[in-house]
């Protein structure tokens, strides 16, 4: 990214009604004086190293606290006086897991499995899934994140998020062994895969399907009842830690875009995912597969 697309990337992010502090002056209502007991204003910035070079990227208008921590009872599982909003913020934790799986595996193909008949029986649905997942991982290692959707009829089928190139023929064998043969001798599923060009991303946009298969997959999140999960994945999918820091001298929206891009420094900035919300204070930026560059030697 040269500094004419750097700050183009600015100029594209809407700042406003972000105060705009001097080096000196800090927004009304800012605190940050370390008082004890005390919520404290801070910028937070986190980084996180995927195993094929992404890296992600985000910096947020945080409170921490200063002094003990705070303890209050919590409700029982089912029992909070405000279901709704706990319901929300468990689907977007779900949606940020399931992103997170995917980049870990790299998915860059989403693999469908649907019925034939008009599926309702949610337990029966993971019996088979789970039927499936054992026997494609005897032929080979098979990393996966999925979700079940709903249709508006009530049918159910797979969305599965996976990596590289899928034997189609395979997959639907087993599937369709898996479920069986109707009354007529007829098939009773069907296998989809779909890759990044499906999606529109082409070839060396394969890492923005993490972004769109958490949505995609993530749209039912909030239907769920409260016993069931919102997602599968298979075993072994280790997700790299986050590594976080305080930004004391990030008072800003502005200050923390320009500390989110000196964070990826370093890593490739060939199509770069961008967001920023000034309401809720966040500063969001994924990059492509890529080890980071290191600097050239100059003896």
């Amino acid at each position: 990214m040269t500094e004419l697309d750097y700050e183009a990337v600015l100029e594209s992010i809407d700042f406003e009604p972000a105060v705009q502090a001097s080096e000196n002056e800090k927004p009304f209502g800012w605190s940050d004086d370390n008082t004890k007991g005390t919520w404290q204003d801070t910028f937070t910035a986190r980084k996180r190293v995927f195993p094929d070079g992404q890296c992600v990227v985000t910096v947020t208008k945080d409170k921490f606290f200063v002094g003990p921590a705070q303890t209050r009872q919590k409700a029982k599982r089912g029992e909070s006086e405000n279901r709704e909003a706990s319901e929300e913020f468990a689907g977007r934790r779900a949606r940020q897991k399931v992103s997170e799986r995917c980049k870990t595996i790299g998915a860059d193909r989403i693999v469908t499995l649907t019925y034939r008949e008009n599926m309702t029986d949610r337990e029966l649905a993971l019996k088979h899934f789970k039927a499936f997942c054992r026997r494609v991982g005897k032929v080979n290692a098979f990393h996966y994140v999925a979700v079940i959707e709903e249709q508006d009829r009530g049918s159910l089928h797979f969305h599965v998020a996976v990596h590289g190139r899928q034997n189609y023929l395979l997959l639907r064998s087993i599937w369709q062994r898996v479920l069986g043969r109707g009354e007529n001798g007829e098939q009773m599923g069907q296998v989809n895969v779909s890759n990044p060009n499906r999606f529109g991303f082409g070839k060396n946009g394969a890492h923005r399907l993490a972004a769109y298969i958490s949505k995609y997959c993530g749209k039912e999140m909030a239907l769920r009842d409260l016993n069931q999960k919102r997602y599968f994945c298979s075993r072994g999918i280790v997700v790299p830690e986050v590594q976080s820091w305080r930004l004391p001298n990030c008072t800003c929206m502005l200050d923390a875009a320009r500390a989110a891009f000196r964070f990826i420094e370093g890593h490739t900035m060939d199509g770069l995912i961008t967001w920023c919300n000034n309401p809720l204070g966040v500063v969001y930026l994924a990059t492509a597969p890529g080890l980071p560059v290191e600097p050239d030697c100059p003896f």
